[in-house]
C-alpha cells in the first residue's frame, strides 16, 4: 500500500522512502508512524502529520511512499 492511498485521518507507519534526500530533510524516515491530515484537490499534494508538524507530500512523491496502515491507540 502506498502513502497517497489512504483516506484522512489514517495513520500508517512507512515501511520504504523513494530514495530522494528533501523527505529525511522533512523528518520522514521508514518506521516512523504519520497520519494523514488531508489530499489536496486535483491532484495536490497529500498533508501529513508528523508528531506535532504537518508537512505537504507531492502526489507523485507519495505513490512511492511504502507504507503499512494502522490502527490508532486511543487511551
Amino acid at each position: 500500500m502506498f502513502l497517497y492511498d489512504l483516506k484522512k485521518e489514517q495513520a500508517c507507519r512507512i515501511e520504504q522512502l523513494p530514495t530522494i534526500p528533501l523527505l529525511n530533510s522533512l523528518g520522514l524516515r521508514e518506521g516512523m508512524n504519520v497520519s494523514i491530515k488531508s489530499h489536496q484537490p486535483l491532484g495536490g499534494p497529500i498533508v501529513i502529520q508528523i508528531g506535532r508538524r504537518s508537512v505537504a507530500v507531492a502526489k507523485d512523491i507519495a505513490e512511492e511512499i511504502s507504507v503499512e496502515k494502522i490502527e490508532k491507540n486511543i487511551s
